[in-house]
């Protein structure tokens, strides 16, 4: 246990400085409000005061709870109304924050513990109006954003803007906005070629934090095996004096003892010495991680530039186009202002200008071919950039004459894809798919915008190797749309991870629409291929070890069940069979020398914990490959072998402290542990992985406790899930709200003891 208590005093401190300096933010955003009641932000500090509270209960630290609790009673009353917020208030506020963490850090260091008393009788004298009023309070420094967002009393006359960026070449030069202290903000040009460096070094760093975690756990190991060795010592020490004792030698049995009195010393010594560096090793493998995570997002931040610095001049370039094809257009440009990583602008730089220029050559008709077909004489043409959920999604679309299928499916004969029956009965996605074929032109004659047939190809390839996807929509009442979306940023990717065939890989979550366990017997086969039906709509599915040719191609499946991804690219759906559901990660995908084009499923690599890599996998492309494979063998499926299962729970609480608290107790009982920080998170990874039972907290942010508890209680595949609430709301009420919405047990954590929890999941599980 003496393990345990470090590593929650080591969470408890890291989190007691998040939830400080969270409070002081939030009340300095409050102070400083223009508009608005300000509720959110004093919900959000009672909250933090509450986690605070119960973190210190956690690790025993009586005055801090004590301190916290009075926060959370002084929030509380400011929150209804009953207490004013004003400086004053804050003065005594921050002083309360400031010896909280006066003495946590002396507490972490073994010094003296400060005196918490005065702050304590502070707030005590403002919670009972005893308070006397200050003729002139001095309220601490706000933090260094808050004091620089005060407006100057008397307006300054604006800075000259920044010279723009226009004069060096996009590829080369990047513009880095750096905000000086009580000074406008200045732009400094940096070379592209070293925020690409520092972004690969950044990548490296991070990935070398995952190799001192695999340190970190085994120096762990290396520290209980050190106990263990020291307890079996003390065992043969006493084992051995006894002996001696028997022989009756004295004088030898007295050196004997002395010897053992050394090394038992020299022992002790290197237990100390390995647990101290341990430790040192943990709060710097720590820290490495958060400079890591903070140097990748500052470089991120630092290649994020708005999508006018590439395609600014497309306006132009379009007008220039029409008037040289004879064409009347109208450029509309929307979203210039959208920020994204400059290397994906500049992937999207040449399929953009594609697509722009197919609609001029296939889209638009002539001013009087339009006149004569009720139209205005000018075109549209539109060009929209909109960034959503980590994706940047490019539209370029025209009111033009729209797809010509008769004429797609007269190439498609031409070319000898197909017969003039086959092309007949062909779909219009079917369709729309060969456009994409590499020299598929319906063009009649080559000219400067079109008949060789390679832009759309080119525009599909670029958008593979950004792990992104391109579609094209029938615009109404006339017209087509090309939609073309691909992830913001080069650096981390939303990844899911299965398992097939003893192998790890990874899909990045765009390309996923929905995960499913079926029966075996579910799986049916259709004109030799196997097929699944799935919301009454036939997919064609396959696995995954017959796509990445890994030679014995059975699906092993347990108790009949069949893992289930199905991959999603436009509006076509396949599904794939893999061995097992992993895990969502967020991680770096790596380039490993693989070509990203067009026929190649591997997108990179990323680094696991264990120090192997998982390959990536490009999900549009498998949906590729399934459209375009002549022969798809029939699903075969292996039972496993049956192992022992060890039972999987979901702790979810927002509070660090709490959760390594319960985390540590689970797995010393043999449980396995997942993690979440509120309900949010908890319902993605219930949905994604296997948990046989949630352990919650209630007051969350953005979902809680009675909301992730309805929603399981909702969901036809997660009800069945047993749900225990630990919170430390014990009102009668809030025990009875938790029973009715189906918490299969309510623990209130004043009452918490391990045993109580422990004794709860078994009756359970």
């Amino acid at each position: 246990m003496i393990g345990i208590r470090e590593r929650l005093l080591a969470a408890f401190q890291v989190e007691s400085r998040e939830h400080l300096e969270a409070i002081r933010q939030l009340l300095g955003e409050l102070l400083l409000r223009k508009e608005g009641s300000g509720i959110s932000q004093l919900d959000e500090t009672f909250r933090r005061a509450h986690s605070l509270k119960g973190a210190a209960r956690a690790v025993d630290l009586l005055p801090v709870e004590q301190t916290a609790h009075r926060l959370e009673t002084m929030f509380g009353r400011v929150r209804s109304g009953h207490l004013r917020f004003d400086r004053t208030l804050l003065g005594v506020i921050n002083r309360v924050l400031d010896g909280i963490e006066d003495f946590v850090h002396a507490h972490d260091a073994g010094q003296a513990l400060p005196d918490l008393t005065p702050v304590v009788a502070e707030i005590d004298a403002v919670l009972e109006g005893t308070a006397p009023p200050a003729a002139a309070p001095v309220v601490p420094a706000l933090p260094p954003e808050l004091a620089a967002a005060i407006p100057a009393p008397p307006p300054q006359p604006a800075a000259a803007p920044p010279p723009q960026l226009a004069a060096a070449p996009a590829a080369e030069v990047a513009a880095v906005e750096v905000p000086l202290p009580g000074r406008a903000e200045e732009t400094v040009r940096v070379r592209a070629v070293h925020l690409d460096r520092l972004l690969r070094t950044s990548n490296e760093l991070l990935t070398e934090t995952i190799n001192q975690r695999e340190i970190a756990s085994g120096m762990l190991d290396l520290d209980r095996r050190i106990a263990a060795v020291d307890v079996q010592w003390q065992r043969v020490r006493k084992a051995t004096a006894a002996l001696a004792r028997d022989f009756g030698d004295g004088e030898r049995a007295s050196r004997l003892d002395r010897q053992m009195e050394a090394l038992d010393q020299d022992l002790r010594g290197s237990f100390r010495v390995a647990r101290t560096v341990r430790r040192r090793h943990a709060r710097t493998g720590w820290s490495l991680r958060q400079l890591g995570v903070d140097l990748q997002r500052e470089v991120r931040d630092a290649r994020m530039v708005p999508a006018e610095s590439v395609f600014g001049g497309f306006r132009k370039m379009m007008r220039d186009l029409a008037r040289a094809a004879g064409r009347s257009v109208e450029v509309d440009v929307i979203g210039l202002d959208v920020e994204a990583d400059r290397m994906v602008l500049q992937g999207l730089k040449d399929p953009v200008m594609h697509l722009l220029r197919n609609a001029l050559a296939h889209g638009v008709e002539l001013p009087e071919d339009r006149l004569a077909n009720g139209k205005p004489a000018a075109a549209l043409v539109a060009l929209h950039f909109v960034a959503t959920d980590g994706r940047l999604v490019v539209e370029v679309e025209d009111d033009g004459r729209g797809l010509d299928f008769a004429a797609v499916r007269a190439k498609a004969v031409t070319n000898g894809l197909f017969t003039d029956e086959e092309a007949g009965k062909l779909e219009r996605q079917a369709l729309l798919d060969l456009i994409f074929d590499p020299g598929f032109s319906t063009a009649r004659a080559v000219d400067d915008l079109s008949g060789r047939g390679m832009g759309l190809s080119v525009v599909r390839e670029a958008a593979a190797m950004m792990n992104g996807t391109v579609e094209v929509i029938e615009r109404q009442p006339c017209g087509t749309r090309f939609r073309l979306s691909v992830p913001v940023t080069v650096s981390t990717q939303r990844l899911f991870l299965v398992g097939c065939q003893g192998h790890i890989y990874a899909l990045p979550t765009e390309g996923v629409d929905r995960l499913h366990r079926i029966p075996a017997e579910a799986v049916r086969t259709v004109e030799g291929k196997s097929v699944i039906f799935l919301d009454g709509q036939q997919l064609p599915l396959l696995s995954m070890a017959h796509l990445l040719a890994l030679g014995e191609t059975a699906v092993k499946v347990s108790r009949n069940v069949v893992p289930l991804v199905v991959l999603k690219n436009g509006e076509r759906r396949v599904g794939v069979a893999v061995d097992s559901f992993i895990a969502i990660r967020d991680g770096l995908v790596k380039d490993i020398g693989v070509p990203a084009a067009r026929g190649t499923m591997v997108a990179g690599g990323m680094l696991l914990e264990d120090g192997s890599v998982a390959l990536v996998l490009n999900p549009f492309e498998i949906v590729e490959t399934f459209r375009r494979s002549g022969s798809i063998r029939v699903l075969t499926l292996v039972e496993k072998p049956q192992e022992a299962k060890v039972p999987v729970i979901l702790v979810v609480d927002d509070s660090m402290t709490t959760r390594t608290l319960e985390k540590s107790i689970l797995e010393a009982h043999g449980y396995q542990v997942r993690l979440a920080v509120d309900g949010i998170e908890a319902l993605s990874r219930l949905r994604a992985e296997h948990v046989d039972l949630v352990v919650s907290d209630i007051q969350m942010p953005r979902l809680d406790g009675f909301g992730l508890l309805q929603a399981i209680k909702a969901d036809g595949v997660l009800k069945k899930i047993p749900v225990i609430v630990v919170s430390s709301l014990e009102a009668r009420e809030d025990r009875e709200r938790g029973l009715a919405l189906g918490a299969d047990a309510y623990v209130v954590k004043r009452k918490f003891d391990q045993r109580e929890l422990l004794e709860t999941i078994g009756q359970i599980l």
